[in-house]
């Protein structure tokens, strides 16, 4: 991408970004070095960035919308891994470790999933040239692999309530939506059964823990409306 077209996507879409994420998290000029050396992609809902079991290492750094993670299980079944959004970086495990790609990320929601594609040499070059970028990927890798931990742990120790509503919490901390005052609106669109893979649980157990934060959570609608964060943290602190 030529400098004046990744100094006007950067402009315009840095507000989308939360400072918290990798893209939001960076100067503005390492912002411009990674759009300078991308390709700006656009995908569909329903449309695979990544395939997993291939051995391409591009990155994806998301500019908006949002993409579910997926990985097929041993049994033939997909189950959902995580939800990113737009600032996020998807695809760099790959890039870091050579070996094949171990889920797939798929674009969906109303809108398209725009992303810069680099290839890891392209990403590397990067990197080089501003530590800043890689510090933060490393942050960043820590804190998916943490949050993979605790959720592995949270399946054998911890009620399907409580998982969800700690789920839940994550997602308020990393990309809720701040409305009428005390509530946060959730930008993505899952279903019952998606929510009971996120927290390792049937789509009926998901439903019935869902029930269970009513007080909580407005679950009637596409997209879910925390009404108490403070009452669900309590929750998820296992209280």
């Amino acid at each position: 991408m030529d400098a004046a077209a990744a100094e006007r996507l950067v402009r315009d879409a840095r507000r989308n970004w939360r400072a918290d994420s990798f893209l939001g998290g960076l100067s503005s000029t390492a912002q411009l070095a990674l759009a300078e050396r991308a390709e700006l992609a656009s995908f569909a809902a329903g449309t695979l960035l990544i395939r997993q079991g291939d051995t391409t290492n591009d990155v994806f750094l998301l500019v908006s919308s949002y993409v579910k993670v997926t990985a097929t299980l041993a049994d033939g079944g997909r189950t959902l891994i995580a939800v990113r959004m737009s600032g996020d970086v998807v695809g760099e495990l790959a890039g870091m470790s050579g070996a094949p790609r171990m889920a797939s990320v798929g674009a969906c929601g109303i809108e398209p999933v725009t992303a810069l594609r680099l290839d890891w040499s392209g990403f590397g070059a990067v990197t080089g040239a501003h530590p800043e970028v890689l510090r933060l990927l490393q942050e960043t890798v820590s804190r998916k692999l943490t949050a993979a931990t605790r959720r592995r742990a949270d399946f054998h120790h911890s009620s399907p309530t409580v998982r969800l509503a700690r789920v839940l919490v994550e997602m308020a901390d990393d990309f809720g939506q701040s409305v009428r005052g005390t509530e946060v609106v959730l930008p993505v669109d899952l279903k019952h059964v998606e929510w009971g893979e996120l927290i390792g649980v049937s789509e009926s157990t998901a439903y019935r823990a869902l029930r269970e934060l009513r007080e909580l959570v407005d679950a009637r609608h596409r997209r879910v409306i925390i009404t108490d964060l403070t009452g669900l943290r309590t929750v998820s602190n296992g209280m």
